[in-house]
């Protein structure tokens, strides 16, 4: 099911056979830098399969991201639900394939997604958890109108909080 389309972009829920192609992303120790780590096989069955129960829990989480014109897979990226300081917020995340990054795929799809978040559930805030090292991320997170906001603890990591609202906008 299609979430979002952008100029470039088909933003979809994933689907079984989607499978190698986000191992090929979440087994990148580069992708993987700031997040968990590269995961193996068993790990990204574990991810994938959490993903589509939040699909049926929320009705959203991270979706693949699909070149209109090739139907090459670009990364994954969406809104899911972080616990930050004790409290469940939906956040913007996003992860690109390395040989995708600095092509403005990750802006592109951010931007789908807060206007998804504010359009379709209605959201009047959204957020975004971003580790203090990764200034790729807090870059796409400037060009996409969120702002920082302090930092926060997620996962007993400290990050950085950053936030959009409707009226931002």
């Amino acid at each position: 099911m299609i979430k979002i389309e952008t100029e470039r972009l088909i933003v979809r829920e994933f689907i079984d056979s989607d499978i190698n192609n986000l191992y090929n992303l979440v087994s990148d120790p580069i992708v993987m830098n700031y997040c968990s780590g590269p995961l193996n096989m068993e790990e990204t069955q574990k991810w994938l399969e959490a993903t589509k129960r939040y699909y049926n829990k929320y009705g959203y989480d991270y979706w693949a991201a699909i070149d209109k014109i090739t139907g090459e897979f670009i990364g994954q990226l969406g809104i899911i639900k972080q616990e930050v300081d004790n409290e469940w917020i939906d956040c913007i995340a996003f992860m690109i394939c390395k040989d995708k990054c600095g092509k403005g795929y990750a802006t592109e799809g951010g931007k789908g997604c807060i206007a998804y978040g504010f359009e379709t559930l209605k959201r009047r805030k959204l957020y975004a958890t971003v580790e203090p090292g990764n200034t790729a991320s807090k870059s796409v997170l400037k060009k996409i109108g969120m702002k920082y906001e302090r930092e926060a603890v997620c996962f007993n990591t400290t990050i950085h909080l950053y936030s959009i609202e409707v009226q931002n906008l």
